[in-house]
C-alpha cells in the first residue's frame, strides 16, 4: 500500500470514528430484543422476522439472575402494529450452574430442565413455549455488579422449538451494551489513527 493510500485509508477511518464516537455519545448504550428472523413452524417466534422492540419505544426490559446462576430477561410492552405479543421471556444458564460469561453454548436443552452438563435455555412469548428446545447461544458480553446484578448482557440464538430445525428462530437480545458493528468501527477507527500518530 503506497503512502497515498495508507493516508487516505487513515483519513477515512478517522471520519468514520468521529460519526461512530457522535453516535454512540448521543444514543448511549443499546437495549433491545430482535426476531431476526423465524419460521412460520416456530410456535414461540409466530414467523415474526425483521421484529424489534426497544425501551425507546416504551418497552421494559426485567432482567433478573435465576436459580441455575443464569440470566433471565422478561420484556414487556404494548404490541406492534400487525403482532399479538405483548410479552417475551428469555432465560440462560450454563452447565453445572456457573456464571454466564462470554463464549459460545452449543447444545442447549429447555431452561429449566436441561441436564447438569447442558447449557439451558428457555424462549417463550405471550401464550406460547415448546415442551423441548435445542440450539445454540453466543455471548458476547456478560457483566455484573458485585451483588450479582446483570450491568450488561448481548447474546444471539438460535432456537429449535421442540428440538426440530424446521422450527427455527434466530434471535438477538442487547441490554446496555453498544452494538457489535458499531463497537468494532470504534476499535478498528482507534486502532488507524493510534497507529498513524506513533508514524509522525
Amino acid at each position: 500500500m503506497t503512502v497515498r493510500s495508507r493516508f487516505f485509508v487513515a483519513t477515512l477511518f478517522a471520519a468514520l470514528l468521529g460519526l461512530s464516537a457522535s453516535s454512540v455519545a448521543t444514543a448511549g448504550n443499546v437495549t433491545r430484543f430482535t426476531v431476526v428472523d423465524s419460521s412460520s413452524s416456530s410456535w414461540v417466534a409466530r414467523g415474526y422476522s425483521d421484529y424489534t422492540v426497544t425501551e425507546q419505544i416504551g418497552w421494559m426490559f426485567s432482567v433478573s439472575r435465576n436459580f441455575d446462576n443464569g440470566v433471565s430477561f422478561l420484556i414487556q410492552g404494548t404490541p406492534l402494529s400487525g403482532t399479538t405479543v405483548d410479552y417475551w421471556r428469555l432465560e440462560f444458564a450454563a452447565p453445572f450452574d456457573a456464571v454466564i460469561t462470554p463464549g459460545l453454548y452449543p447444545n442447549f436443552q429447555r431452561f429449566p430442565f436441561q441436564d447438569a452438563d447442558r447449557p439451558g435455555m428457555g424462549f417463550s412469548s405471550t401464550g406460547r413455549g415448546d415442551n423441548m428446545a435445542s440450539g445454540t447461544y453466543e455471548v458476547f458480553e456478560a457483566t455484573y455488579a458485585p451483588d450479582g446484578t446483570v450491568l450488561s448482557f448481548s447474546a444471539d440464538i438460535t432456537h429449535y422449538g421442540e428440538t426440530n430445525p424446521n422450527n427455527w428462530a434466530m434471535l438477538e437480545i442487547r441490554y446496555n451494551v453498544p452494538e457489535p458493528a458499531v463497537a468494532a468501527l470504534l476499535m478498528v477507527g482507534a486502532a488507524v489513527m493510534s497507529r498513524r500518530r506513533r508514524r509522525c
